[in-house]
């Protein structure tokens, strides 16, 4: 039985052990996939972020983000 390959541990961020029984092929497609899909998230959240930063007034927007921590 393979262990956990270390980039789905560090995708993970703590050992799932009912994962130990993919294969490390298989292990290493899901750290790519996870990798993948927290990418396209993060894209996804800073849009929706700057698209409702647009209602606030161009002037306001810097201290906007700083308060919200951007």
């Amino acid at each position: 039985m393979p262990k956990l390959d270390a980039a789905l541990l560090e995708v993970l961020g703590e050992p799932l052990l009912e994962l130990e029984q993919l294969s490390t092929a298989n292990q290493k497609k899901l750290a790519a996939d996870l990798t993948a899909a927290h990418d396209a998230h993060d894209a996804f959240l800073k849009e929706s972020m700057d698209n409702a930063l647009e209602h606030i007034p161009r002037l306001l927007r810097g201290t906007v983000k700083k308060i919200l921590g951007l």
